[in-house]
């Protein structure tokens, strides 16, 4: 099987969205005033990605005991104000056509899955491979029945209501037939896909500390760089030697070397070794040097260098869908370019997808002509207060306002082309891209 791709997360029922789809592109850019809901929309993919691993769902939304901690505001927050459920999906791209997944989630009055279905292809077209039923009263348990292409009324049976339907999918499954192998190859395309996401979130004081040399796949935090470029050093000296190139071209002073030191109990830690002044040990290092080292080793490893868990299917090469918020954090303009050809890089030469958030003008204007197509404006709509996701390319006065300059300039300074405008009203665009 080949790595496959998500397409588009549908925030239905979603926090501050009602019927939003985000589209993701090779490489995604979400930008939008503070509030707008661009952590609403991640978090969608974030909650679709926990569920996927198989997990309860409130463990895999509101455990505090997972590294990852609980989805900000855990489930109640996922529920639109004056409602008591959540609804989400997604399209992952395969070979065969689209495989599409919807779930509603009720939380009140007992947590549980109140409608689950998949859409995928077969010999006969795109068509329902599981469907929900009725739940049960007294239990969390509901009805699902799955396509097998046989004669007759599809298998039904019980599933667990407090676990996602899909990951539960291809335990019931015997495979005895062409329609059951195409519903299960479904399952396991939208799960290996799901899983495959992987929000980067880098914390600099955690990854100033030692750490055994062994956990080296990359965690959310990147509290185990050190371990993790450790391991690169060992194993791909390649990547290793386009690392420190990075490092060298992000510094304003001479690096030799990057080294990982080891304590007496065998543990590691990076240091810079810059000749005369000696070697900074990671506990030394800048923030923003830190996070730089933590995005630029997701990006040159991909999914083989990170945390994402096990694959669901043991045969399936998982694609990355790589989420960084606030690109520019810790970061200077010059750097955070840099980081920007990176993701390009990364997004063009390997399966992988990145979507990321950002402010910063200096990364705006980085992007081209064609990454514009990936630029995703969030906006709240003033009638409503709903979340809004509009491309940036299809925005009312989008050719006039890139025709005055780079896209950092025009959200910073709002420098439009108006003797283009003609009588047309262009505010609505300066309003969502803050402008004025």
């Amino acid at each position: 099987m080949t790595g496959h791709a998500i397409e588009e997360v549908r925030l239905t029922a979603f926090k501050s969205f009602r019927g939003a789809v985000l589209p993701l592109a090779p490489l995604t850019v979400l930008i939008g005033r503070n509030s707008s809901g661009k952590s609403n929309a991640l978090d969608g993919l974030e909650v679709l990605s926990r569920l996927a691993r198989g997990d309860d769902i409130s463990e895999a939304i509101d455990s505090r005991r997972s590294a990852a901690g609980p989805v900000r505001g855990g489930l109640s927050g996922c529920v639109p104000h004056g409602s008591d459920r959540f609804s989400l999906g997604c399209t992952v791209t395969t070979e065969r056509g689209p495989v599409t997944l919807d779930v509603t989630i009720q939380v009140e009055p007992g947590v549980r899955i109140i409608e689950e279905r998949i859409t995928g292809p077969t010999p006969g077209g795109i068509r329902p491979l599981l469907t929900s039923g009725d739940v049960t009263p007294l239990r969390p348990d509901i009805h699902a029945s799955w396509h097998n292409g046989k004669p007759g009324r599809n298998p039904r049976a019980l599933f667990r209501g407090t676990r996602l339907l899909t990951s539960q999918l291809p335990l019931r499954l015997s495979g005895d037939s062409e329609g059951e192998r195409d519903t299960g190859w479904a399952a396991e395309s939208l799960l290996t896909a799901l899983t495959g996401a992987f929000h980067l979130d880098p914390v600099p004081h955690l990854m100033r500390q030692y750490v055994q040399a062994r956990d080296s796949r990359l965690r959310r935090t990147a509290e185990n760089l050190s371990a993790a470029i450790g391991d690169i050093k060992r194993h791909d000296q390649e990547t290793f030697t386009n690392l420190v190139g990075l490092l060298r071209g992000l510094a304003d002073h001479d690096i030799e070397r990057l080294v990982v030191t080891r304590s007496e109990l065998g543990d590691v830690m990076l240091a810079l070794d810059e000749g005369p002044l000696g070697l900074t040990p990671a506990r030394e290092m800048s923030d923003g040097m830190l996070r730089f080292l933590a995005v630029t080793t997701s990006l040159l490893t991909g999914g083989e260098g990170l945390d994402l868990g096990p694959v669901p299917d043991a045969g399936s090469e998982r694609s990355l869908t790589l989420v960084i918020e606030e690109l520019e954090n810790g970061l200077h303009p010059s750097q955070a370019t840099e980081v920007l050809r990176l993701v390009r890089e990364a997004a063009a030469e390997s399966a992988t997808r990145v979507l990321i958030t950002t402010h910063s003008p200096a990364l705006l204007s980085a992007l081209s002509g064609d990454d514009h197509q990936g630029v995703i404006v969030c906006s709240r709509d003033r009638s409503t207060g709903a979340s809004l996701l509009t491309r940036l390319t299809e925005l009312d006065g989008y050719a006039s306002a890139m025709g005055s300059g780079p896209l950092g300039d025009v959200v910073t300074h709002g420098r439009l082309a108006r003797e283009d405008r003609g009588e047309r009203d262009y505010s609505e665009f300066d309003r969502l891209l803050g402008i004025g």
